[in-house]
């Protein structure tokens, strides 16, 4: 806990009006959150004024506000010119920066950052780093967890969680980094020992609106946010083009990966990997000579996972044996290309992938590995990037023998609207409109089952040996979204419930 005036002596520009000398015990910017002690970030947002809170914060227990100009109220204030953009600066200063404490381990990128945040702290534990997780489907550190709601909570959250994985034990943290936590300032106040690229496909351009804003957003990651720390290093994916794009406007030190053999890249394989339904083997060249790496997750998609966290681990001095010891060990990481068990000649997968080109890697994968028919369930989710969704379907219908267009959060927005902009990147690849799946035979094309548990139903219920299915779209979700109304479902235990009725 500090004082009010030693958060002021911490924060450029930060001016008290009051009593400085109050306790606080915490932070936070949303009024439902105070307890007896915070400091309330009164923030002005794009709808509302943060201000109009303050009497309920101070009725809660808050005992300072934080603002960009004086409120009218007879409590202490700490005033901070763009309160908005300087509030993870606070926070890191509330709970006595965290981040410092910590190897702090920044990954960006369209695809990869949830399997990737996985690795690392896998890898790390066999190290004896202790490592906490912040992403999309939770964040954690060894038995304590805190929901989700965004892959990089606010920043008065992002502070708070951290400070606890420290207290806890934590010396390290891996950290998905998204576009959107960029852009509203989430991370000020985090300082980064180490920040990794995967790749930059279309995605979330309902908030970015274009590639070239988006892209911007991922390249600040890589120079002004940590252009104050001169020991960062930057692990770079070689095989996406915009890897060029950070290398010319960087000015910290990189160590670059490859899935290309011969490539020029710090870690690259030696030779053409083996690429199996149940795994992946590679020999990768490392500074230090050759490692054999065998790993349980298939596809060039997760042989490039695997080495952007080699080379994170790399960047932190973990020895290579280590990581490829550890890498061995791991079995799936939730919701991404996870196996459903089914003890028969059917595959099932379960994975996020809700981007054309995630898709597309995916599908990509599977199908040189399936020795039947490759069948796709997927929707496209509502209250997001229109342009996306006839893309998604063009990828699906390139790779899929049998496409199944259903829905997949469709939030406020009519499914069948959302299904009919899928159909005509569909029709690209599969003109062929199936009746039903059981009686297509040998025909390959598309069906609609709007209803995302019949379209799981109906396609495991049709596989034969040798068919692989893949229900894309949701990985590690157990909810859909209709309306504003959240639902438990989970594609993995619908899938179970199919497999154990073909098999009863």
């Amino acid at each position: 806990m500090k004082t009010l005036f030693e958060i002021e002596a911490e924060i450029s520009g930060a001016e008290v009006v009051g009593d400085g000398n109050v306790t606080v015990s915490g932070i936070t910017h949303d009024s439902r959150s105070v307890r007896s002690g915070y400091l309330f970030a009164a923030l002005k947002g794009e709808h509302m004024d943060g201000a109009q809170f303050v009497p309920g914060a101070v009725e809660s227990g808050a005992v300072a506000i934080l603002c960009d100009s004086r409120i009218d109220i007879n409590v202490p204030q700490l005033i901070v010119p763009n309160a908005r953009d300087r509030l993870g600066e606070v926070a890191a200063a509330c709970h006595n920066h965290p981040g410092e404490q910590l190897k702090l381990l920044g990954i960006t990128g369209t695809n990869g950052k949830t399997t990737i945040t996985w690795l690392v702290e896998t890898i790390l534990r066999e190290w004896q780093m202790p490592c906490g997780v912040m992403g999309t489907i939770e964040y954690r550190f060894e038995s304590q967890k805190w929901h989700a709601d965004h892959t990089t909570p606010e920043a008065t959250v992002v502070q708070s969680i951290m400070r606890s994985m420290v207290d806890a034990g934590a010396r390290a943290l891996a950290m998905e980094v998204s576009s959107h936590g960029i852009a509203l300032g989430r991370l000020n106040g985090c300082p980064f020992d180490v920040v990794a690229f995967t790749n930059l496909t279309q995605d979330h351009l309902d908030f970015h609106h274009s590639m070239t804003e988006y892209g911007e957003q991922k390249l600040r990651l890589f120079t002004e946010m940590i252009s104050h720390r001169p020991d960062v290093r930057i692990v770079l994916n070689e095989d996406d083009p915009f890897s060029a794009r950070i290398r010319s406007e960087a000015s910290h030190p990189i160590l670059s990966v490859s899935t290309r053999v011969g490539s020029d890249a710090t870690l690259h394989p030696v030779s053409q990997p083996t690429y199996r339904i149940d795994g992946t083997s590679a020999i990768i060249q490392t500074p230090d000579g050759q490692v054999t790496l065998e790993s349980r997750l298939c596809g060039v998609h997760n042989l490039s996972n695997q080495l952007v966290a080699f080379g994170i681990c790399r960047a932190l001095g973990v020895p290579d044996q280590v990581v490829v010891s550890a890498l061995a060990r791991i079995l799936a990481v939730p919701g991404r290309l996870e196996r459903v068990p089914c003890g028969e000649e059917v595959s099932v997968f379960v994975d996020y992938a809700h981007t054309p080109d995630a898709l597309e890697n995916v599908l990509s994968v599977l199908k040189p590995l399936t020795r039947g028919r490759l069948m796709c369930v997927f929707g496209c989710g509502g209250d997001r990037d229109g342009s996306k969704r006839p893309l998604m379907g063009e990828a699906v219908a390139r790779h899929a023998d049998i496409t199944v267009i259903t829905s997949d959060n469709p939030r406020t927005e009519d499914p069948d609207r959302i299904i009919e902009m899928v159909i005509p990147g569909v029709l690209k690849h599969q003109q062929n409109q199936l009746d039903d799946i059981a009686g297509a035979g040998e025909k390959k094309g598309y069906v609609v089952i709007p209803d995302r548990r019949a379209a799981i139903e109906a396609v495991i219920l049709s596989a034969v040996p040798g068919d692989t299915v893949l229900l894309a779209g949701k990985g590690h979700e157990d909810y859909v979204i209709i309306g504003k109304e959240k639902r438990h479902f989970d594609d993995r235990e619908e899938a179970a419930k199919a497999l154990f009725r073909r098999q009863g």
